[in-house]
């Protein structure tokens, strides 16, 4: 009989252990660094605000996304390092994103005078809790004002 109950207990930790991660929840970027203005290719440093709404830590290990900028194409963020994200809080990834000012210009007036623009992540992430890894989409729409002044005047 003791068998059965610690097996019955080995089986409810594993399922309990092995349920599926909830997506994190995307904030917005802060910390916005203009490292490089041209009129080709540009760079921008930020740090990525995200959510874990998962009730443990979790690795993160590779995300891969499109940025779009009031529904334009805009950038890719791509990261390979691994990150340890602790449960139920906020957390920062660093961005080192580059763009096209071509891709910039259509939302100059908005960026210029501070206004409020959309940005869309879409894209998937890759995360792991102990031997198990998954691979799993992102889709993330919030509106902020990027400050892009603030930006300009701390440029390296």
């Amino acid at each position: 009989m003791k068998q059965f109950n610690y097996g019955l207990l080995f089986i409810i930790l594993l399922l309990t252990a092995c349920s599926e991660p909830k997506t994190f929840e995307f904030k917005g970027l802060q910390d916005i660094q203009l490292d490089k203005l041209t009129m080709g290719k540009n760079k921008i440093s930020a740090n990525v605000v995200y959510h874990n709404p998962n009730a443990f830590s979790i690795v993160l290990k590779q995300i891969d996304c499109t940025v779009l900028l009031n529904n334009g194409k805009f950038t890719q963020f791509k990261l390979d390092t691994s990150f340890t994200i602790p449960a139920n809080q906020d957390f920062l990834l660093p961005a080192k994103l580059e763009f096209q000012m071509s891709d910039l210009v259509k939302n100059s007036m908005e960026l210029l005078l501070n206004k409020p623009v959309k940005l869309n992540i879409n894209g998937n992430v890759t995360v792991s809790k102990g031997i198990f890894t998954k691979t799993v989409p992102i889709a993330y729409e919030v509106t902020q004002k990027l400050n892009l002044g603030a930006a300009l005047s701390g440029m390296k």
